[in-house]
């Protein structure tokens, strides 16, 4: 009895032992954040943000989302935005992985995307490590909300963290263009103008 007893509570160690080698390993959760963004007028009837974010060492092998939201009313505007990481105590390691950064317009109520996102060009460097910098920009974009979208990886065994602007500036109209060319035709005018000399 006692041996029947040990033989089943070997084969049930063994089956709890396999069933856990074939389990799918833990893996980190992902993280996703949306701030709005703290704009600043810059007055000409734009605005610029500064932003980034921050994660710590027990954050180190998560994925991350990033969406930091911003609406503008009003004219068509133009955007350029850019995003830098930086170097925290990992040594000889990179400490954030930042794989996409885009820029985009969505509904606030449902929180689709509206057309299509503007894509980021990666501008990282050669060499061992290199810090990740990226740039989007939108031209004679339509007013509403929109959002630009970091992705990335925390590699660092510290964390890591990243840094990042945006510049939004108002498109001129069409009369506003018309006056500009009227004033510089204008000036080209006097300029070819011939001067009469003064009668002594």
């Amino acid at each position: 009895m006692k041996r029947s007893l040990f033989l089943q509570g070997v084969l049930l160690a063994a089956v709890l032992s396999a069933s856990l080698a074939g389990a799918p390993q833990a893996q980190a959760q992902a993280i996703e954040r949306s701030t709005p963004l703290n704009t600043v007028p810059d007055g000409a009837g734009g605005f610029n943000a500064f932003y980034g974010d921050t994660f710590t060492g027990a954050q180190s092998g998560s994925a991350f989302i990033d969406l930091f939201t911003f609406s503008v009313d009003g004219t068509p505007f133009d955007a350029a935005a850019s995003v830098t990481s930086s170097f925290l105590d990992s040594p000889g390691s990179k400490d954030l992985l930042i794989t996409g950064f885009s820029l985009y317009r969505y509904d606030p109520q449902t929180l689709a995307v509206i057309g299509n996102a503007i894509a980021g060009v990666d501008l990282t460097g050669f060499g061992s490590n290199p810090v990740d910098s990226w740039a989007v920009s939108g031209l004679n974009l339509a007013s509403g909300a929109y959002a630009l979208r970091v992705d990335g990886q925390v590699v660092g065994a510290s964390g890591g963290s990243f840094g990042a602007d945006l510049t939004v500036s108002p498109v001129p109209d069409a009369p506003a263009y018309a006056l500009l060319l009227g004033g510089l035709a204008a000036c080209g005018a006097l300029a070819r103008r011939p001067r009469k000399r003064k009668a002594a």
